[in-house]
Parts: structure tokens; C-alpha cells; sequence
């Protein structure tokens, strides 16, 4: 089976090296980011709110190679780290919504790379979680 996926837009920030980045949002939540809507999707994003939580999942762009074993996490199987290097590329944060203005989401806790595509953002709750 095939999966195609659109990017939904694409995400602004500081960092151009994952060598810098933080390993995950909780680590950066004073780190600002912008995400930039398409405009065929920037209806979708109506309702998100300032001082809300999301669930960003996103495209790691710059992976251009994947291995089961990680060999820069002590050989933990990938399943059980936050490596960008993955069969699917898929990445997941879960950030806070600092404004909503147009088609521009900015929002903290940073820890993915500048031009990385946006495939969803869905709400966080917390009780979910439970």
C-alpha cells in the first residue's frame, strides 16, 4: 500500500541543523515558530485559539536515511526514541498556540526544523491522555 500525503503548510523557525534543535517542544516552549497555512486549508484553523494546545504532526523533510536501530540513542529501537530518522518520517509535538492571525499559527515549544511540511494539527486533550 501507497500513502500520499499534502503538506498543509509549512513551518518558520530558527533552527536550519538538527545538531541544535531541541530534541522535543517541552525543551523550547520560550522558542517561538511560525506555521504558514495554505491557503486552500486556512479555513480549517478557525476555532484554534491563543494560550490552546496542539498536536503538530509533521514531515521530517531533511531525513534522507532510516535505520530500525539508533545508533545515536545507545542502539534503542526507533520505536522507543524521538529520532527524526524513521521509515515514515512522520513527527509529532505537541506545542502552545501563541496567536492565530490569518493564515499564520505562531506558537511555542520549537523542535523541528525551518520549511518543515505541516500534514495535520489536531487539539491536545490532556484527559485523553488518562
Amino acid at each position: 500500500m501507497e500513502i500520499i500525503m499534502k503538506p498543509i503548510g509549512y513551518i518558520k523557525t530558527s533552527y536550519t541543523d538538527d545538531e541544535i534543535m531541541p530534541r522535543q517542544s517541552i525543551d523550547s516552549m520560550d522558542e517561538v515558530g511560525t506555521i504558514e497555512i495554505l491557503d486552500e486549508y486556512k479555513d480549517g484553523i478557525k476555532d484554534i485559539e491563543a494560550g490552546s494546545y496542539v498536536t503538530l504532526l509533521f514531515y521530517f523533510h531533511k531525513s534522507d536515511q532510516w535505520s530500525l536501530i539508533s545508533k545515536r540513542r545507545d542502539n534503542k529501537g526507533i520505536y522507543s526514541t524521538r529520532s527524526p530518522r524513521r521509515p515514515n518520517g512522520i513527527g509529532m509535538s505537541i506545542v502552545k498556540i501563541a496567536s492565530v492571525e490569518n493564515s499564520k499559527i505562531k506558537f511555542f515549544g520549537v523542535d523541528m526544523l525551518d520549511g518543515t511540511p505541516v500534514l495535520d494539527i489536531k487539539p491536545y486533550i490532556e484527559d485523553f491522555a488518562r
